[in-house]
């Protein structure tokens, strides 16, 4: 795969590109190509016009006298409005860009060791986004071609562009949820991802929360000094939505590991030992929402942002709806079930608390008047 870099800078474009072109940073058959733009004023428009999987950013623009943002910040703002496109700095005033330093934005500092670009750059290609980047404009670009036709010429009336516009927006949606993305992590041999019958623990989840106001389903936190508690909203969405809710029913999630059998394997693993097949078994009825009470518990897996979870719908508390705004009463919103596993939460949460209970029938009493009748027949 040849990853095609833009190297904006004024005086040593040439220079940055030599630093990383070919296979300086990625193995063959991958390859860099650098396309060197000396220009700042015309680095957006290539942006626009061509596409790139990274671009290398000088900061000053030496011909010019600059006041104000300088020439490299105006390109980056520019950026922003029309693509997203990892960004690396390479200036020799790294003090002015530190603070936008992330995963997808590097800083490095012109004059140091030329390694530390080609790791930058390496360090970037290995979060793997400029190649999901591509992977989604091709997934679009097939869905576009394959469906738009077929739904405007078979499904709908020519009168209905609305319609139009919404089924593609969901049905391409649906095209890059799991399924897409579990093929891209397989084809690229990217550890963690799942049996191809099974599902990833963040596709359980919305996060960040996509609206303002929060829902059934939403998980807080709420830190009580180096500690944190974490709930799940379980009032219906209906009476959020209408404010119909005078008080917000929230549900205790506990750490995995606080549980009887989470414990047991904390101590386990701290000893040095393995875990027994029963303690295991435990662990995965957890999992499986399987532990017994069967319907009294829903595991939530844990993710990069979430520790593993269990909702213990026996713990149930309510408070104002106030509290969980933000900062109303310490709570953090940090992410969203998404359907149908929200809805899978709220059918066990209705099974759990709606059943009826009954004593137990005597089993020996109706067995033994059973066998009477059989013999008095």
């Amino acid at each position: 795969m040849d990853w095609r870099v833009l190297v904006v800078d004024d005086l040593q474009a040439a220079d940055v590109a030599e630093i990383i072109q070919g296979n300086k940073v990625v193995d063959h058959p991958d390859s860099i190509i650098c396309v060197q733009c000396p220009n700042f004023s015309q680095a957006m428009e290539r942006l626009k016009e061509e596409r790139f999987d990274l671009i290398i950013l000088d900061l000053k623009d030496d011909a010019a006298e600059e006041q104000g943002p300088l020439a490299g910040e105006t390109v980056f703002s520019e950026l922003k409005k029309y693509r997203f496109l990892p960004v690396i700095f390479h200036t020799g005033f790294p003090d002015k860009v530190s603070d936008l330093a992330s995963a997808c934005v590097k800083v490095v500092t012109r004059g140091d060791n030329p390694l530390t670009l080609r790791a930058a750059v390496k360090e970037v290609l290995d979060t793997k986004l400029p190649k999901l980047i591509r992977s989604i404009e091709e997934e679009q670009r097939k869905f576009m071609w394959e469906s738009a036709d077929q739904i405007w010429s078979e499904d709908l009336g020519k009168g209905n562009a609305s319609d139009l516009v919404y089924l593609l927006a969901r049905r391409l949606a649906n095209t890059l949820s799991g399924e897409a993305v579990r093929r891209f992590l397989e084809s690229d041999g990217i550890d963690g991802a799942p049996k191809s019958d099974k599902i990833h623990a963040v596709e359980l989840y919305v996060y960040p929360p996509l609206s303002d106001h929060f829902f059934f389903g939403d998980i807080f936190k709420k830190k009580d000094g180096e500690s944190a508690e974490y709930f799940i909203v379980l009032t219906p969405s209906c009476d959020l939505v209408h404010s119909k809710a005078d008080f917000v029913l929230l549900g205790k999630c506990n750490h995995l590991v606080d549980t009887p059998p989470g414990l047991s394997a904390k101590e386990s693993l701290a000893a040095g030992k393995g875990m027994s097949k029963t303690l295991v078994d435990k662990l995965s009825s957890y999992i499986k929402d399987r532990y017994p009470p069967e319907d009294r518990f829903k595991y939530l897996p844990g993710t990069s942002f979430l520790p593993d979870l269990v909702v213990d719908l026996q713990d149930i508390r309510a408070v104002a709806p106030t509290v969980l705004n933000p900062g109303g009463g310490g709570y953090e919103r940090i992410a969203s079930l998404d359907s149908p596993f929200a809805e899978s939460l709220q059918s066990k949460m209705m099974k759990y608390l709606g059943r009826i209970g009954t004593p137990d029938i005597d089993v020996d009493l109706a067995l033994s008047r059973f066998i009477e009748r059989i013999n008095a027949a």
